[in-house]
């Protein structure tokens, strides 16, 4: 599925109401609960409410098409086990922990 399509299921859902998802960590760390909320354009990553671990954030961090659309491109090649990846996101985007679970959420909705 591309990016743009992801992208705009997310903020369809986020408009809707704000949601709470995970992280997807592929070692053995706790998955790290979040908000997902959306502001003009953007999605908007805030501490969890109702699920524990809460991710550690001091301010709400807002996600860009742009920086979402690039980590996309990291996201198939992490799944299957190319560290390089990630850290290739992670080079550009502080948030490519937030962009690989949306991306795993937005792959678990239905079309």
């Amino acid at each position: 599925m591309a990016a743009a399509v992801q992208w705009e299921k997310l903020k369809e859902k986020a408009s809707l109401s704000e949601f709470e998802i995970h992280t997807v960590p592929q070692n053995k760390s706790i998955p790290l609960w979040f908000i997902v909320g959306i502001s003009d354009n953007h999605l908007v990553i805030k501490k969890a409410k109702y699920h524990t671990p809460s991710v550690k954030i001091s301010i709400d961090r807002i996600i860009t098409f742009k920086d979402f659309e690039f980590v996309y491109r990291c996201y198939e090649r992490w799944l299957k086990g190319d560290s390089s990846s990630r850290q290739e996101a992670a080079k550009k985007s502080q948030n490519t922990a937030y962009i690989f679970a949306l991306i795993a959420e937005a792959s678990k909705q239905r079309v």
